[in-house]
C-alpha cells in the first residue's frame, strides 16, 4: 500500500522488493531503457509524490519495465517507491557540476539525494549502466552489486 514504509515491510517483503527492482533494472539496462526510481527511507516524500500520477501498486518487474517504457504516458519523471506511491514525479535537478555524460535522470537524481535521505536508482539510456544517487552522489553498480547493496541495505539475509 501507498502507506507502507519500506522500514515496516517484512524480511519477505523486502526481498520481494530488491529481487523485482533489480530484475527491473537488469532488463532495462540490457534495452537501454532509461529510468529513474527514488525509494523512500526516513524524509517524507509526499510533495514529490503530488507532482506525479498517484498509483498504489505492488512493486513488480513488469510494471516497472512498462512505466518506464519510452512513449509511454508516465516513462519521463521518477517511480517513487513506498509501496508505489507515483509516477512520472519530477525532482529538482542538482546544481552541481556533473559530466556532460550525464542526463536529466541523472541530474534529478542527484538532486533528490541532495535534499533528502532517499536512495535512487537511474538506468542509462544511453549506456545501460546503472547507477544510484544517494547523499548528493553517484556510484554505478552491476545487477548482482545492486542486489548486494540493496540487501545490505535493508538487512536482508541472503538465503
Amino acid at each position: 500500500s501507498v502507506l507502507t514504509r519500506l522500514a515496516a515491510l517484512s524480511s519477505n517483503e523486502k526481498e520481494h522488493l530488491v529481487e523485482e527492482l533489480v530484475k527491473a533494472c537488469t532488463q532495462m539496462s540490457a534495452s537501454k531503457t532509461g529510468a529513474l526510481i527514488s525509494l523512500e527511507q526516513g524524509q517524507d516524500l509526499s510533495d514529490y509524490i503530488k507532482t506525479g500520477t498517484s498509483m498504489n501498486s505492488i512493486v513488480s518487474s513488469e510494471l516497472l519495465c512498462s512505466i518506464f517504457q519510452y512513449g509511454t504516458p508516465l516513462h519521463d519523471g521518477a517511480v517513487i517507491i513506498r509501496g508505489v506511491a507515483c509516477a512520472a514525479a519530477y525532482f529538482p535537478p542538482t546544481t552541481k557540476e556533473l559530466p556532460t555524460s550525464y542526463g536529466a535522470r541523472h541530474r534529478a537524481a542527484v538532486g533528490i539525494s541532495e535534499i533528502t535521505d532517499s536512495i535512487t536508482i537511474i538506468v542509462s539510456e544511453e549506456t545501460g549502466t546503472i547507477s544510484i544517487a544517494e547523499a548528493g552522489e553517484l556510484k554505478s553498480y552491476t545487477s548482482e552489486e545492486l542486489r548486494d547493496y540493496l540487501m545490505t541495505r535493508y538487512q536482508i539475509e541472503r538465503r
